[in-house]
């Protein structure tokens, strides 16, 4: 069918929606028919090439740049990318998977009083009550890199995004900047500070950990909590439930685990993971220079992401001394 389709919009909080229809309107015809407009204007696919890095250059702290999902991203001084402010949300998931087509259902471990087990779980009912803008768990590194590839592919199309920019994981080294470690010294993580700053155990409202709060009943019977600490939240909470951080960024310790783009170390069998989760009270894991690892594929309930958008990088290989580790 030949002819061109521009979907237009004035408010801000009609992208999403915009977003939606940009996508069914792409099962039937090619993507160079379809242009997404956020203005009266009709501006075609070179205009929007020049408008889109203007866009994003223009973000702020106290203005982030928000894509078609509503996903809201800001600059961090020190990187070259934008972080989106919160993990990504659940319904940011739900629309990759409704509009590729993608199955992530498989094998994931959720708590029980037994552990962590395979037990049917999925990132849609892990287990325990999700809302919409709670952070997506059970997703695996290769899920992520799928839905970062699908949402890059999306926004070109729309032409909110230019080429040369993609969104994909932050590197390790991206990630410590963006919690606040802007030049890590030392080799333990004794040696570093907590998100929230150094005092133990963590201060009222400091974020989403395993508080006293966490103990409902389906957990195994030794599991440790910090005591005298209590979120509010036994598992996941909203991504916005706390303050953001000096760069504005939200939950960058607790709630869940976040996916990064570098191997762990020179083996090339586990990716980085940062920042702890809603599960955890040992006062090591806790510590912002600390590192996890997973195997690439491995569906947690405690592992979520967060995006960034910026260049395409070729993360190094971690060479990792750290005293402390947990793995998946």
């Amino acid at each position: 069918m030949s002819g061109q389709i521009f979907i237009s919009y004035r408010r801000e909080d009609s992208s999403a929606s915009a977003g939606r229809l940009f996508d069914i309107l792409g099962n039937h015809f090619a993507a160079n028919q379809i242009f997404m407009d956020e203005n009266e204007e009709r501006l075609d696919a070179e205009c929007r090439e020049e408008l889109a890095p203007r866009v994003l250059k223009k973000a702020t702290k106290k203005q982030p740049w928000q894509n078609s999902l509503g996903m809201k991203f800001v600059p961090v001084a020190g990187t070259k990318v934008l972080f989106n402010i919160w993990d990504t949300r659940l319904e940011d998931f739900h629309a990759f998977v409704e509009s590729a087509g993608y199955d992530a259902t498989e094998g994931m471990y959720s708590i029980g009083k037994d552990g962590w087990k395979r037990r049917g779980a999925t990132w849609k009912e892990p287990g325990f009550k999700q809302g919409p803008t709670n952070p997506v768990v059970g997703v695996s590194w290769d899920d992520v890199k799928a839905f970062c590839e699908w949402l890059t592919k999306r926004e070109r199309g729309s032409g909110a995004l230019p080429e040369g920019m993609d969104y994909r994981l932050p590197t390790d080294t991206e990630w410590s900047v963006a919690v606040g470690l802007d030049s890590e010294q030392g080799d333990t993580p004794q040696e570093k500070d907590f998100p929230w700053g150094t005092k133990w155990p963590p201060p009222s409202g400091s974020g989403n950990y395993c508080g006293e709060e966490a103990r409902i009943g389906n957990e195994p019977k030794d599991w440790p909590v910090i005591q005298g600490y209590n979120d509010g939240y036994p598992r996941t909470s909203p991504v916005g439930s706390f303050a953001a951080n000096k760069n504005g960024l939200y939950k960058m310790g607790g709630n869940v685990w976040q996916w990064c783009e570098d191997w762990y170390n020179s083996e090339n069998k586990y990716r980085v993971l940062r920042g702890a989760s809603w599960s955890h009270g040992y006062p090591d894991f806790l510590l912002a220079s600390f590192r996890g690892f997973g195997t690439p594929g491995v569906r947690n309930d405690v592992i979520g992401f967060r995006c960034c958008c910026g260049s395409v990088v070729f993360a190094s290989k971690r060479r990792s001394n750290r005293s402390h580790r947990i793995s998946f």
